[in-house]
């Protein structure tokens, strides 16, 4: 489908001109899908290279799975997952995930 289509069809359904795409809906979708977020296997982290290798970027970053003991690198750090559980039910502690040129690190 590609990143350009995939951008414009989101933003006529956020417009209400179409409705939802089914691509966008279920677990397994590009918003939902926690193939990078929860202990990802060799398998995920070889196909995350991939991705970021199409899209030309080094790192992704993630959300939607709470990560209990703070913002989480996997994949050799190509993937960041920034979940933190800021909800009174998981009692997590604010963080920001710094980005300056090749570093990258959380800041309690």
């Amino acid at each position: 489908m590609g990143l350009d289509s995939m951008n414009r069809e989101i933003q006529r359904w956020l417009r209400g001109e179409i409705p939802q795409p089914s691509w966008i809906q279920g677990d397994r979708s590009p918003v939902w899908t926690r193939l990078y977020s929860d202990q990802p296997s060799v398998a995920a982290c070889d196909t995350l290279s991939s991705v970021l290798g199409d899209l030309g970027v080094q790192r992704m970053v993630v959300g939607h799975t709470v990560q209990r003991t703070g913002t989480t690198a996997f994949c050799g750090g190509r993937v960041w997952s920034i979940d933190v559980g800021l909800a009174a039910y998981y009692q997590g502690r604010p963080e920001v995930l710094e980005i300056r040129g090749d570093v990258v690190r959380s800041l309690r």
